[in-house]
């Protein structure tokens, strides 16, 4: 979540939720940035990594999984129809 909207959340995201947890920083990839740069250390080649995202972030998480050289990368809607959750796979090393 972008710094600047944090305090628009409702009170029960807001209120409860640690605020680390929330802040993603001034564009709200900080934490999708610094989770795919450890990429390597998190997931096994052939691995899948799943990302729940915002409403507006599917664009740039696509694109920064494209970066990181995950493929297969693919958005899923959840039930509003809204694009939920960005996944993709570490291809496996060439034999």
């Amino acid at each position: 979540i972008r710094t600047d909207v944090i305090s628009t959340l409702e009170a029960e995201v807001k209120d409860h939720e640690p605020m680390q947890a929330l802040d993603g920083g001034g564009d709200g990839l900080h934490f999708y940035r610094r989770i795919l740069s450890l990429l390597p250390l998190l997931l096994e080649r052939g691995g899948h990594l799943l990302l729940e995202i915002g409403y507006d972030q599917n664009a740039a998480v696509v694109s920064l999984m494209h970066q990181a050289g995950l493929v297969s990368v693919k958005s899923i809607k959840d039930l509003a129809g809204r694009d939920r959750v960005v996944c993709g796979t570490l291809p496996p090393l060439p034999l």
